[in-house]
């Protein structure tokens, strides 16, 4: 498969929906017992520094983005690749901070996905309705995608027996990649603006 295959693949527009057969009992969206959600009324000041944490990543995805488009016109193709993966990280990261600002996620997913790319493959979420085991408070999220994601950005920026990264991408890769992002980027600012919510509030509800 192609590279934009790929990535038009893995990297798709938020604000979708998967709907499963519900022909199990057991719905996997409802929270267990001990999770913990953020208050922001009661907790003001843990609420600061994760809405801190939401606006800095996603500026930190902008500004990431940008550095990738300075790479893709300096010719520098397969950096502009590794760098538009990170931004899609660290987009990752803004909309998982401001899902557990708003109460969707609990505490214990906004800690677990700062450990690992989770976080990559939560900013191509799904919004689900039904139960799978995969569904987990009302949202899907493949972790393939995080791990393909890696493998990209390994490949660009690291030289093995069987790897040399300036021969792996072109051009037209690298504007594909960016402008997937520039999409998500505006998709979100439009929803964000739209709805006066931020994060899954503001793309599925």
């Amino acid at each position: 498969m192609e590279f934009q295959e790929i990535i038009e693949k893995v990297i798709s527009l938020p604000g979708c929906f998967l709907v499963f057969d519900e022909k199990n009992d057991e719905s996997q969206n409802t929270p267990e017992a001990e999770d913990v959600f953020l208050d922001i009324f009661k907790e003001k000041e843990k609420a600061e520094i994760v809405y801190s944490v939401f606006t800095n990543s996603k500026k930190n995805s902008i500004d990431l983005l940008n550095e990738a488009k300075i790479l893709l016109e300096n010719q520098s193709y397969a950096r502009a690749v590794a760098l538009a993966i990170m931004s899609y990280e660290e987009l990752g990261k803004s909309q998982i901070a401001a899902d557990y600002y708003s109460g969707i996620l609990p505490e214990s997913e906004y800690k677990k996905a700062f450990k690992s790319h989770k976080k990559t493959s939560y900013a191509s979420r799904y919004a689900a309705l039904g139960s799978h085991e995969k569904v987990k408070h009302g949202y899907y999220i493949d972790n393939n995608v995080a791990k393909t994601l890696e493998l990209i950005r390994q490949s660009a920026l690291y030289v093995d027996q069987d790897n040399y990264p300036s021969d792996n991408f072109t051009e037209d890769d690298a504007a594909f990649i960016i402008q997937k992002l520039n999409e998500h980027h505006e998709s979100i600012r439009h929803a964000e603006w739209l709805n006066g919510r931020i994060g899954s509030k503001a793309l599925f509800k």
